[in-house]
């Protein structure tokens, strides 16, 4: 074998595992990328993390978010969890080596953010902790590992997604994930290019259209649901809304059309506000993350539609009345009511408006 016959079998080899490793993760790969791209819709933001090699791949991606991969965009919020001097002195003083990502993700992460994790063999302790303290504060991990994907493979949920290379060999993996990432950044570039597909602003998103409220809320865990007729908003609304948010990661906001309103007997005058208005009030509630309508009389094919983790309503109403509570329960979920903390009405709110009428 003359001296560039190893580098010619090296070159091959590695062409032949990212030909075997694209035909397996064709579906995965497009699934993260939609999922990608959705997250930084959103305003969330991609944390990433890794060892040895690995934390270069983790520092690669956030940097070609950050900046630019092929084509001009604006910047978008990405993060690669480091172990400089002052992260590694207070972990040696404070807790175990295993939880220097964990730590920086309770500082930094946010429901419905993104945790990309390389680990090659599955098995980096460290990494294992970030995905676990990622997945407790509402976020979804997409985890790049080689091999039998080890230990983490195990640890994801449904909202999860991994891209597994098919081989043993820890240099080849890497590899295929410097492919993986490159193709992740073409896409994200693609998306963020076009004017129409900036990010949202920060604010609640009125989706009408059940299919694309469920595609959003997908990796949206734990997704909380409430509804109302939420006529005239008052303090005791915003509170409520509040609050429930605060039991999970994301709060879709079921609102009653005005056909279902009427139907409530609140009276002829009802609703005051149109759908559309009162949809659009709730939308800009910082509490609120999706905001849909229903035009039956109760929620329940929205509810079995979502798949909520906790549904929720007001203190006045008992669990066991609540509409969708056996359905939930029954998936394991919880179903919670909320105790006014302002004793707030719509209905009384008009009728002191229409008594101080002269």
């Amino acid at each position: 074998m003359t001296d560039n016959h190893w580098i010619e079998a090296a070159i091959h080899d590695s062409i032949h595992c990212k030909t075997q490793s694209v035909k397996v993760l064709t579906a995965p790969f497009n699934q993260a990328s939609a999922r990608l791209i959705a997250t930084l819709r959103a305003r969330g933001q991609i944390l990433s993390c890794g060892n040895g090699g690995s934390s270069g791949d983790a520092q690669h991606l956030a940097s070609e978010l950050i900046n630019r991969f092929e084509s001009d965009r604006l910047a978008l919020p990405a993060l690669a969890l480091s172990t400089d001097s002052s992260v590694l002195t207070a972990i040696a003083n404070d807790a175990a080596y295993a939880q220097v990502f964990a730590r920086q993700i309770e500082a930094l992460g946010r429901p419905g953010d993104c945790l990309v994790a390389f680990s090659t063999s599955g098995n980096s302790a460290n990494v294992l902790a970030a995905v676990k303290t990622a997945q407790a504060r509402g976020m979804w991990v997409l985890a790049l590992t080689g091999k039998d994907g080890g230990q983490l493979a195990s640890l994801l949920r449904p909202a999860d997604i991994e891209l597994r290379v098919p081989e043993s060999k820890t240099a080849r993996i890497q590899e295929v994930h410097l492919v993986l990432i490159h193709a992740l950044c073409a896409a994200v570039d693609d998306a963020f290019t076009e004017a129409s597909m900036q990010p949202a602003p920060f604010t609640g998103t009125i989706l009408t259209n059940w299919n694309d409220l469920q595609d959003a809320c997908s990796f949206r865990r734990p997704l909380v649901f409430t509804n109302g007729v939420f006529d005239v908003l008052h303090r005791g609304h915003v509170q409520y809304l509040s609050e429930a948010r605060a039991e999970g990661a994301c709060l879709v906001v079921g609102v009653n059309s005005d056909a279902s309103v009427r139907r409530l007997g609140k009276g002829e005058d009802r609703p005051i506000n149109a759908e559309d208005d009162r949809m659009a009030v709730l939308a800009a509630l910082g509490a609120v993350d999706f905001v849909t309508i229903f035009e039956e009389d109760t929620p329940l094919h929205l509810i079995e539609k979502l798949q909520p983790d906790v549904l929720i309503k007001g203190g006045d109403w008992p669990v066991e009345r609540i509409v969708g509570a056996q359905e939930v329960l029954a998936r394991g979920g919880r179903v919670c009511s909320i105790p006014f903390q302002h004793e707030r009405s719509t209905t009384a709110l008009l009728h002191k408006i229409r008594e101080s009428r002269p």
